[in-house]
């Protein structure tokens, strides 16, 4: 159909009037077309809830929501390009701001996502005792009040009660040594502390801990509070049952879930996708998980010049997921749950999908087949097979699907100064190449298990060449070591989780010895590698190699 200007649809840029509507009758026009291009001018694009298209959605990793709007809905196209022509788009709580939905051939590109009021805030600790601590929250940009001894948040559209914070270091950015995740106990969230807390002012307020509760030892006066108020509810883009989709040149400054969630996608490619704070007006925190997570999606996924910083949660995470057994209906027939809360409703399979039968406890196929039928159903899935089920299921059996694993390719690429970890990977084969981790967890994290998370699977072999890791892993609790593999499975020394990890021409600037974790692996093959010390953080225990587990590591592997 050709290029068609956002003007003429009635997109055009200015003050703060919403676009939704407009928006929604420019897409039904072009429903239908192939080989489009959707083109803006520059300019402040201002998107409300309402008028969004509705539906009841259940994204996978994120908050039961109900019924959630989008903004862009982007269903069955064809060959559909939008070019924001560097323009910023701005997005109203609550509000999915892209839905990509059995689609192919889309390409997003040039422009930006903001929040006119994000669903955090941000404070500055101004005095720190290990019971009492005083925090200065610019009312300006926040609207809060204590009431009922709960500190109160309010929105477009919201007013949720403080539960977790994440102290950044005033100096260089990133979560703060010596912190962790600071929870306090709310009327929903029953784990924490429990601090009193005052309005002291209009800009600042106290929280006074009792008995034997105490703040973090490395809290420091100057240093800044992500407020965690509000549920992980929308990606900037959700993507579920498309193909060939690509993200090119654009940049999310917020997002109140992850900067990107796909399911059961195929071939999705990130060139230049950041998530950033904006330059013009920087807060301390950009994505409220997540900079991109990948659930069940298969072919390959790309990432090339990408930058994930301060978003609150993992870089890249690509996984599948273990979905427990309910109960046996006859010969043919499983029913299955969720193993997660935040997986309720998520489909893991389709009809066609090769599957397999495991124990939770080990995570080695001992049964599979093809997949003929899947109901959803309040309860679970019905899920029906192309032959019989074994005659005993195993302890704790739980579903794989083994089709719904993609290649992932991930190269100079940067993550820094965000919560947790750089990358998740549980996915078939993977290279990470001439990539830059400076993160408060592992840069590199493989794990895999039935407990938690219910995150799947196995990997083949895992790359990691001629990257950069700079004092990654002092934050304890997410990660031991710059590289982690540690999935919680039963080993009986034959077979591994994990099959290969090749560590290649990387470069480790590390404040102690530790590069490398690892247990459940075949291979372990190192070469090249080139580590120098740095004095940033005190030493942690451990040795340069903490392996066990394994079945061959070797120095003096020759690459293929």
């Amino acid at each position: 159909m050709g290029i068609i200007y956002g003007a003429e649809l009635g997109l055009k840029p200015g003050g703060d009037i919403c676009l939704t509507k407009t928006l929604k009758e420019a897409l039904h026009k072009l429903q239908g077309t192939r080989n489009t291009v959707l083109r803006f001018e520059p300019g402040d694009y201002h998107f409300y809830p309402q008028h969004g298209t509705a539906c009841r959605f259940h994204i996978s990793n994120h908050a039961e929501w109900g019924e959630r709007r989008a903004a862009f809905w982007l269903e069955e196209f064809e060959g559909l390009e939008i070019d924001g022509g560097g323009s910023r788009f701005i997005f109203h709580t609550e509000i999915l701001p892209f839905y990509i939905h059995k689609s192919s051939r889309i390409r997003l590109r040039n422009f930006s996502v903001d929040y006119a009021l994000p669903a955090y805030s941000e404070g500055k600790i101004v005095s720190i005792s290990p019971q009492k601590m005083v925090v200065e929250i610019d009312s300006g940009k926040y609207q809060w009040q204590v009431k009922d001894n709960c500190l109160f948040f309010f929105g477009e559209n919201f007013c949720y009660p403080l539960h977790l914070c994440l102290e950044m270091d005033g100096m260089h950015g990133g979560p703060a040594y010596g912190t962790d995740d600071l929870y306090f106990c709310t009327q929903e969230q029953k784990v924490g502390l429990h601090p009193v807390i005052e309005k002291l002012d209009s800009d600042r307020v106290c929280f006074t801990l009792k008995g034997e509760e105490r703040f973090f030892s490395g809290s420091r006066v100057g240093n800044m509070l992500v407020l965690r108020h509000h549920p992980r509810s929308h990606p900037a883009f959700y993507a579920a049952d498309s193909c060939d989709v690509s993200l090119e040149e654009i940049t999310v400054h917020y997002a109140e879930g992850m900067g990107l969630l796909a399911e059961r996608c195929k071939d999705i490619s990130l060139f230049r996708f950041h998530v950033l704070p904006d330059e013009a007006s920087p807060r301390c925190f950009t994505a409220a998980a997540d900079a991109s997570h990948f659930v069940n999606c298969e072919g390959e996924i790309k990432l090339e010049e990408c930058r994930f910083e301060k978003q609150m949660d993992d870089g890249v995470n690509v996984h599948g997921f273990y979905s427990p057994v309910v109960t046996q209906i006859d010969d043919r027939r499983l029913l299955l749950g969720w193993g997660h809360p935040e997986q309720r409703g998520v489909k893991m399979a389709r009809p066609g999908d090769r599957a397999a039968i495991m124990d939770a406890r080990i995570l080695r196929p001992v049964w599979e087949g093809y997949l003929e039928n899947l109901v959803m159903q309040k309860e679970g899935v019905l899920a029906e097979f192309d032959r019989n089920l074994p005659e005993f299921l195993p302890g704790n059996p739980v579903l794989e699907n083994l089709t719904l694993s993609p290649d992932v390719i991930i190269r100079k690429c940067e993550f820094r100064k965000n919560r947790a970890r750089g990358i998740l990977l549980t996915c078939k084969n993977a290279l990470v190449e001439d990539c830059l981790f400076e993160t408060a967890g592992a840069a590199v994290y493989l794990e895999g298990e039935a407990c938690s998370w219910y995150e799947s699977g196995a990997t083949d072999s895992i790359i990691l060449k001629s990257n950069r890791f700079i004092n990654c892993a002092y934050i304890p609790a997410w990660g031991q070591a710059p590289v982690t593999v540690c999935p919680k499975t039963e080993g009986d020394g034959h077979w591994y989780y994990h099959a290969q990890l090749q560590m290649i021409g990387n470069q480790f600037e590390c404040f102690d010895e530790r590069m490398l974790y690892a247990r459940q692996t075949g291979k372990i093959l190192i070469r090249d590698n080139r580590y120098s010390r740095t004095n940033e953080y005190p030493e942690r225990e451990g040795g340069r190699f903490d392996i066990a587990d394994y079945g061959v590591f070797s120095e003096k592997y020759e690459l293929m």
